[in-house]
């Protein structure tokens, strides 16, 4: 299993906002601009919210689909 990385921490300013620490937008490429998206469910009030940078989220949607149409054609020419 892949190990997390601490990037260091920020604090939420009173509009709510965030600065992502450098190290982890130098790591991550996180660029001005870049669209990042924010998942959360109630259960996880004690532990938080993921997030994720739109454009390697939707490159992860585009393979998972590749692999689906992989699964179905062979069940069909079964």
């Amino acid at each position: 299993m892949a190990e997390l990385e601490f990037y260091g921490s920020a604090t939420v300013g009173e509009r709510g906002q965030i600065a992502l620490p450098a190290n982890l937008r130098r790591g991550l490429n996180i660029k001005a601009g870049d669209k990042i998206l924010i998942f959360g469910k109630k259960e996880w009030k004690k532990w938080g919210f993921i997030a994720a940078k739109a454009e390697v989220l939707e490159k992860l949607i585009q393979e998972i689909e590749k692999e689906i149409r992989k699964l179905i054609k062979g069940a069909k020419d079964e």
